[in-house]
Order: structure tokens, then sequence, then C-alpha cells
């Protein structure tokens, strides 16, 4: 068993080296394939770690109206956190406001310490909004609910940015499925050309009684070595590439709420990536364009 993988291995290196020509313009294929597959990759798991991020920070600040009594605050607590969308509830009163509003402004908010005995803000709800739900309507549901006074969230621009975010998402990742189908195909059809040069020495193994199996596992792996060789280039740029964008950009988009991906260990894992997909397609393209040439069987 161990001298006909050692064969096939041998086989499948001898091919490489006397179709170098071929080979390297296979591999230059994948390897511009692979290239632009790593870099939606890393732009469409960034746009999801800043998605993610941007609805963490955003929350809706619910003012309670003055009518409401202190011991119907759990109960209407309980009514907001039971609307869809809705994941955490934090009460804040009037005290709690004004200690914010102080410290938010920092040296110059000490002046307010004066409404410590006349505190003129209102009672309020902190809410984070799960995932995946429309800021908007979660925020028009709590405000008909009897007892809220107002409702504020940032407005439409917010919300537009972060549709306009998951709007990314969805498609990038539906250009990575096409991208990886498009680049079988194309590899698929680059391989074929590769195998059907080498249709005499095909023909030659056959008359000298040679399995299908026998013919086809070389050329298989031929496949992987030269997906592989593709994926070279491509996993450097993602890890130096990637890493030199990253220390450019400090690390971050625009302000610190974007923040990017640290670069360690995520590259690595875009990396393993870049090079299993340099794989299986190699592997793909090879069986599919071997298995179209020995379309016969014994």
């Amino acid at each position: 068993m161990f001298r006909r993988i050692g064969r096939a291995f041998k086989e499948a290196w001898w091919g490489i080296r006397h179709h170098f020509a071929m080979v390297s313009s296979t591999a230059i294929t994948i390897t511009i394939t692979l290239v632009i597959l790593s870099v939606l990759i890393l732009l469409i798991a960034n746009v999801n770690q800043i998605t993610h991020d941007v609805e963490e920070e955003i929350q809706i600040f619910v003012k309670i109206d003055k009518d409401v009594e202190e011991k119907d605050i759990e109960a209407l607590k309980s009514r907001v956190s039971k609307i869809a969308g809705v994941a955490d509830v934090v009460y804040s009163d009037a005290d709690s406001e004004l200690s914010y509003f102080i410290e938010h402004y920092g040296e110059a908010g000490e002046i307010f310490e004066i409404y410590r005995k006349d505190n003129p803000l209102s009672r309020a709800f902190i809410i984070s909004v799960s995932t995946g739900y429309s800021i908007s309507e979660v925020s028009k549901q709590i405000e008909i609910i009897e007892g809220i006074a107002e409702v504020n969230f940032g407005g439409a621009t917010i919300e537009g940015f972060v549709n306009l975010l998951n709007g990314i998402r969805e498609v990038g990742s539906i250009f990575i499925l096409f991208l990886a189908t498009l680049a079988i195909v194309l590899i698929h059809n680059t391989i074929k050309i590769t195998i059907d040069s080498r249709k005499e020495e095909i023909g030659i193994m056959r008359l000298v009684g040679a399995t299908n199996s026998y013919i086809r596992v070389p050329l298989v792996l031929e496949g992987i070595f030269i997906g592989i060789m593709g994926s070279i280039i491509p996993c450097l740029l993602t890890i130096f590439g990637y890493r030199f964008l990253y220390e450019k950009m400090n690390g971050q988009l625009v302000s610190g709420i974007l923040k990017l991906i640290d670069v360690f260990p995520f590259t690595l894992y875009v990396s393993g990536i870049v090079l299993a997909v340099g794989v299986l397609v190699g592997w793909i393209g090879s069986w599919l364009s071997a298995s179209y040439s020995l379309r016969w069987k014994r």
C-alpha cells in the first residue's frame, strides 16, 4: 500500500515538473481567485464584527411618565421586556440620570449639582435591542405602552447605518458562494486543458493495462498540489497585508466604535480557510477533469 502511495506522489510530482507551464497557468488562476476570496472574507468578517459592536452600542432611551408611581415601575419594566427584540432593560431613577449627566460633562457638569434637591430629570429605561431586530420597530412598540413619555434611539440615521452594514454582509456572503463556485468551474476547465494535453500519455498507460484509478490518483494529487501552490501567495497576503492595513488604520475605521478584528489569530484562521479552499478546489477540479477523460470503466 505504501509503495502505491509513494508511486502516486512520485508520478504527481513528475507531472508537475514536465508540464510546468500549464501547471503555472492553473496555479495563477487559483492564486487570483483565492486573493479575491480572502479579501471578501476579511471584509465580511470585519463588517460582521463592526455591525455587532454598533448594535451593542446602540441603546433606546425611554423616559417614564411622571404620573407613573414607583410601585408600578417593575410592572412597566416587565411589559417592555416582553416586546420582541428587547434584549435587556435597565431602570435608571432621576438621581442616577442626574449623576450620569454630571459625569458625562466632566468638570463642566459640576454646575448641575444644584439640581440635587429639585431634580428636573425623568426616570428612564435604558434598553438594548437583540441583533437582527429593527430599532425603529421596537421603539414604536415601546412608545404605545401606557406610562411611557418619550422614546429616543438616535433616529433613522443610526438604523440606516446598521441596515447598510447588514446589507454589505449579506451581499458579500452571497458573492463568496458565487466566487467559490466560479473558482471550481474555472479551475476545472484549466486543469481539464492540462489533462487533455496528456491524452497520449494516458492512452499509453491504458494500453499497458493501467486501471482508471491507477491513472486518476496521480492526476488528483497533482490537482491538490496545484491548489496548495496557488494558496501560498493568498495566505501570505492575508497575514502580512491585513497586518499592514491594521497598523496603518490603528485597528479602527473612523472612530473607536468601528474596531477591526485583531490580526492574530484572525488572519491564521482566514489563511487556513484559503488553504482549505485551494486544496478542495484543486481536488474537485482535477477529479472532475480526470473522470471526464476516463469516461469508460474497466
